[in-house]
């Protein structure tokens, strides 16, 4: 008779454990070498790569070849399989990085179209409205090339989380 009431206290506290380790599993899997992304994943994350480092050009040919290879990340990430929590996970890491990303080259586009205007374009908060993506920044009187060196930045410090989960 003991032991049957000793087996109904232990039945709680072995679901409580069970119920934890399904949870740090479930919410853990790269962590726990369960899973990681696919090479979805990977080859959004090299043509994101690819898309940062065309940010860096210069003029209208510059901007053309940095257009097409942002579309391009674009494409792949959005096309990217999601089958495990670490490809989740890539997949908003390199959203944010191609968000920041498009920031800088709205601004290029604006440049080249001259229609940079200071009062509107040169506030910070324009640029997290639409892109909230980009890292906290308190600034007035921006340039475009002051706006594509903050995209870049932020893209950067996106793209390092998106690498190390594709490690």
């Amino acid at each position: 008779m003991g032991n049957k009431r000793l087996a109904w206290v232990f039945l709680p506290a072995i679901i409580v454990v069970l119920a934890a380790l399904g949870l740090v599993v479930s919410n853990f899997q790269e962590e726990t070498g369960l899973a990681a992304p696919g090479k979805g994943g990977l080859a959004a994350v090299a043509a994101a790569v690819e898309a940062r480092e065309a940010a860096s050009g210069g003029g209208s040919t510059g901007y053309d070849e940095f257009s097409e290879s942002l579309r391009v990340a674009l494409a792949k990430t959005n096309n990217m399989p999601i089958t495990n929590p670490a490809e989740t996970r890539l997949q908003a890491a390199l959203t944010s990085a191609l968000d920041c990303l498009s920031a800088g080259r709205e601004a290029w586009q604006a440049e080249i179209e001259q229609a940079w205007d200071p009062a509107f374009h040169g506030s910070a908060g324009y640029w997290r409205v639409f892109h909230p993506a980009l890292t906290q920044r308190e600034a007035t009187g921006l340039s475009s090339e002051d706006v594509r060196l903050w995209s870049t930045a932020s893209a950067d410090h996106w793209l390092e989380k998106a690498l190390d989960l594709a490690e």
